[in-house]
């Protein structure tokens, strides 16, 4: 069984077909709703098109000009168009092989969608920028739906990744998998003011009772003015490049179960307790076989994905207007 099979495959027709997962871009209100292709019984149309590229096309103005640019538009066109042929080549099969979907995950997705916005009216208005209605988003939905089912049905299910083929990849390339260097830490921080001295003396003054005996995850609670206070100051396992550079240096170089001296930030100060530090080491094959499962299947889908495509069009009807 191949974990997330569903989302990953869904993620990967999502790329190849053209479908459009979402609606936070807005387009034209007013799009000529013309044939571009049939495909089969399906048609891809001009408003079809335009809801994905007038977005594609608003990205690249900021980013090219002149003559790149309309290279860049044409090649996108060109490719956005073939994707969609795939979409609606897709969708026809499935419904000419009768498949059917989950009614209940169908209305859970609809649901996520409109989730993203704060009622139903503006999940409308977006709807009607888009230039479209809820009967062909619901319409759309269905059918991504079916070519999803369809293809799982046709090539997810027939992959297969064997434990030896997972054994072979981990060890031609063991070396890839580390851990990273990681400290366990606890944090009390004073915030800025505009009295430095006060702030500075707070955070000696704290460092004084720790050395007394004081307990660090009490104090952190009572006395610490950062986002972990609550949590006694615990901030979990950091590795290097996830904290500020005076964080890191101070976090790092301080021995497990001490008290790191006080270090100033453009936020505060801050003092740190090492719990725990995990140094870099291995990955064993138990802890990133599933890792090496999604890669493999991710390399196997795609690659049947295009070879299917390829085989289906050559007995589709596809005529260009």
């Amino acid at each position: 069984m191949i974990l997330r099979k569903s989302l990953r495959s869904f993620v990967s027709l999502a790329v190849l077909l053209g479908f459009s997962i979402g609606l936070a871009n807005s387009s034209h209100a007013e799009i000529m709703d013309k044939v571009l292709v049939v495909v089969n019984e399906e048609v891809v149309t001009q408003r079809d098109f335009d809801r994905i590229f007038v977005p594609i096309e608003k990205n690249f103005m900021t980013t090219y000009e002149g003559k790149e640019l309309e290279r860049q538009l044409e090649t996108a066109r060109a490719a956005l168009l073939e994707q969609l042929i795939n979409s609606k080549l897709t969708i026809s099969l499935a419904k000419d092989a009768e498949v059917e979907i989950d009614e209940e995950e169908l209305q859970s997705r609809i649901g996520k969608v409109r989730a993203y916005y704060d009622s139903e009216e503006t999940f409308l208005q977006v709807l009607n920028a888009k230039g479209t209605n809820l009967t062909e988003f619901n319409k759309e939905i269905r059918e991504q739906m079916l070519a999803q089912a369809f293809v799982e049905q046709e090539i997810s299910e027939k992959i297969v990744v064997s434990p030896v083929e997972l054994k072979d990849l981990y060890n031609k390339n063991k070396e890839k998998f580390v851990a990273a260097h990681k400290v366990k830490v606890r944090s009390i921080m004073i915030r800025k003011t505009k009295d430095r001295e006060m702030d500075k003396a707070k955070i000696d003054g704290i460092i004084e009772e720790l050395k007394r005996g004081r307990n660090f995850v009490d104090f952190a609670k009572e006395a610490s003015e950062g986002p972990y206070a609550a949590e006694g100051g615990d901030m979990g396992f950091v590795s290097r490049g996830q904290v500020l550079e005076e964080m890191e240096k101070a976090i790092f170089s301080t021995k497990v179960g001490e008290v790191s001296a006080a270090i100033e930030t453009h936020i505060g100060f801050h003092v740190f307790l090492i719990e725990e530090i995990q140094k870099p080491r291995t990955l064993s094959f138990s802890e990133v076989s599933d890792f090496l499962r999604e890669q493999l299947y991710m390399k196997r889908f795609e690659e049947n994905l295009v070879e299917w495509l390829k085989e289906k069009r050559e007995n589709a009807y596809i005529a260009y207007k």
